[in-house]
């Protein structure tokens, strides 16, 4: 071998390793993004917010009565779109990969197709008014489902009220 032969060598080598280092730290960033969130979700003002929400998907089983709900009290409705923009963000983060694919399915799992299922009522009226809401919530939770259901695991499926 020449001089110029191990200078390639060594090039390619050195190659090798700046691209096995730039995925060993694009993973890190996933897994750090995919923690992050899961961490957001314990923050007092995220607790607050989803304490309000899960009151008012509560307080009646008829939808127009929740809607109407919204209508009467601008801060409830404040909170229910601040927690679906929550969900709508980590659904974004997923759909750029962001945020670690198999991570993200094992920690957000019943979490988001529990509220797709209680909140889409309430998306589904957004939508009526003209506004473009849920669809990377909605892809999210149907990709969740699909991966827990080829890992053998129980698909969320609770019950409307």
């Amino acid at each position: 071998m020449t001089l110029n032969d191990f200078a390639d060598l060594g090039t390619v080598i050195g190659i090798f390793f700046v691209a096995a280092g730039l995925m060993l730290s694009i993973q890190q960033f996933k897994f750090s993004r995919t923690m992050d969130y899961m961490e957001h979700l314990s923050d007092p003002s995220i607790i607050e917010t989803r304490a309000i929400v899960d009151e008012w998907l509560a307080s009646s089983n008829d939808d127009n009565e929740r809607i109407e709900a919204l209508n009467k009290d601008h801060k409830l409705h404040i909170h229910v779109r601040a927690f679906l923009s929550f969900c709508n963000q980590i659904a974004i983060a997923y759909r750029f990969g962001a945020i670690h694919k198999a991570m993200a399915f094992d920690i957000w799992f019943p979490f988001v197709p529990y509220y797709w299922e209680k909140l889409e009522f309430y998306i589904l009226w957004r939508r009526s008014q003209g506004y473009k809401v849920g669809e990377n919530f909605e892809r999210f939770t149907k990709d969740i489902q699909t991966f827990q259901a080829k890992q053998g695991k129980a698909i969320y499926r609770g019950k409307r009220h």
